[in-house]
């Protein structure tokens, strides 16, 4: 308790002094037009914590250009760079403003508008550390959010050094055709791994999915605000053992997790949908969780799930689970745990349509029905114990169908003295079993046995009262 009370509040430095430069970093006038010219009188503004000093002026301006009414969505549902929708519509918001990163998945509620900021950057320093650093190499160009609006111009620099075989530079639309995001468009003849990708932007999550989605020779991230640039190593290997190690946790689990993590990108059900037909032809359980923001109180509430699997944004996907009691995966994970046909190769999917596609290909390959389980039955090597394992048979993906048209797919049977005395497919009556405590009135006291013939009900009494002195 006393940590908490002691425990100082941080606050975000501004990055906008003036009122000049507030408009210039979030360009308020190009958001004012199109919150005017499209009439909106209820304008939504989202912040990352980052950004939060310099809202109330963003705010401010937006408000004396408009007429509008500007609300500050400060404490998102999830992460910062989704989208908050849901927030948005508590407040009848007819648009979103999202400043800063993004993870730019794609959303149908509400109209976005986008405003990714402009961080400065010093062309001639970068170009010198590129010449001495990239010479003679194939270089694609990547950045975060807050440089797309100079990436133009320093590919332009970087061409006129004629230091390097090619450029290339990757392009970030918010369109919603085909898919939203980051893309490139490779010399002809040429593949990713012919190319070393030059990041523009310090380290941050978009930078860690690169490097493990994109196969390339190198990727060197040159940060405008340390001006410096430095080869990524981030042992890519080490990490995608780690990953390796998980989807071989969930290969051994039986009853799985499935935790939402966003409700703006688009397909998140499908996704979802996807998931649970996965888990259903290995014959395992699963439960699905909408905890909002993670964190290692809120899932460990569910002691029985021996793994979750997180349906994020690409950017929140990717959790090092090793402060939690569970190990956490991605879908694409537990497709690689789950699946007969499929193998590791290093390739990783963080995309929703990516992984959507692979899945609907697995299920075509799979053998229908109940043939998809039979290698099920028998015991498989686990690589985690070292030992042969036999996995838990749950409902078969007939019987489950059954079960969730009768109204659950969790279904226990009771004796007269409330004691669980068979239970079909449920994980939570199993896990229940296996406690020694069970509730009042349920547990292994003498008193309040549940084995006798006539047990009386414990009263409700008052309990202690005041401030705890320690636990």
């Amino acid at each position: 308790g006393s940590t908490v009370i002691q425990r100082e509040a941080v606050i975000s430095e501004k990055h906008a002094e003036t009122i000049d430069e507030v408009e210039r970093i979030y360009e308020v006038e190009r958001t004012a037009s199109v919150i005017a010219s499209n009439s909106y009188t209820k304008v939504a503004l989202q912040f990352p914590d980052e950004l939060l000093a310099d809202s109330t002026a963003v705010a401010h301006a937006l408000t004396a250009r408009t007429g509008a009414k500007m609300f500050i969505l400060a404490d998102t549902s999830y992460g910062s760079c989704c989208v908050d929708e849901v927030a948005s519509e508590h407040y009848s918001a007819e648009l979103i403003v999202h400043y800063g990163r993004t993870c730019l998945s794609l959303t149908t509620r509400v109209p976005v508008f986008y405003v990714f900021g402009k961080e400065p950057v010093d062309i001639d320093h970068l170009v010198a550390e590129a010449e001495k650093q990239l010479d003679g190499r194939r270089v694609l160009l990547m950045y975060d959010v807050p440089y797309a609006y100079i990436a133009s111009e320093i590919t332009q620099h970087l061409e006129a050094a004629k230091r390097f075989e090619s450029v290339t530079c990757s392009t970030i639309s918010v369109a919603d055709r085909p898919y939203p995001g980051r893309s490139f468009e490779l010399e002809p003849g040429t593949a990713i791994g012919d190319y070393t990708i030059l990041y523009i932007g310090g380290e941050s999550p978009t930078l860690t999915n690169i490097m493990l989605t994109q196969r390339c020779q190198a990727v060197f991230s040159y940060d405008p605000r340390a001006t410096a640039m430095r080869e990524e190593t981030f042992k890519v290997n080490k990490h995608l053992n780690r990953r390796y190690f998980m989807v071989q946790k969930a290969k051994d689990a039986d009853v799985i997790g499935i935790v939402v993590g966003t409700l703006a990108a688009t397909r998140y059900l499908s996704v979802v949908e996807s998931l649970k037909a996965m888990i259903r032809r290995a014959h395992k359980k699963f439960y699905v969780f909408v905890v909002g923001k993670l964190n290692v109180p809120k899932l460990a509430n569910f002691a029985e799930i021996e793994v979750f699997v997180l349906v994020a944004c690409p950017e929140h996907s990717l959790v090092d689970s090793k402060e939690f009691y569970r190990p956490i995966v991605t879908p694409y994970e537990l497709q690689l745990a789950l699946s007969h046909t499929r193998e590791w190769t290093g390739d990783y999917v963080t995309e929703f349509h990516e992984f959507l596609a692979l899945a609907e290909e697995e299920a075509k390959s799979e053998d229908g029905g109940e043939s998809a389980g039979e290698g099920d039955s028998e015991p498989h090597f686990s690589l985690i114990t070292g030992t042969l394992r036999q996995s838990k048979r749950y409902d078969s993906p007939r019987d489950t169908a059954a079960l969730e048209s009768a109204g659950s797919a969790d279904v226990a049977l009771r004796n007269q003295n409330t004691q669980v005395a068979q239970f079909l497919g449920s994980a939570g009556a199993e896990h229940l079993l296996a406690r020694s405590f069970r509730g009042l009135g349920h547990d292994d006291n003498e008193d309040f046995s549940v084995n006798k013939d006539d047990p009386e009900p414990m009263l409700a009494v008052e309990g202690r009262s005041g401030i705890a002195r320690g636990y």
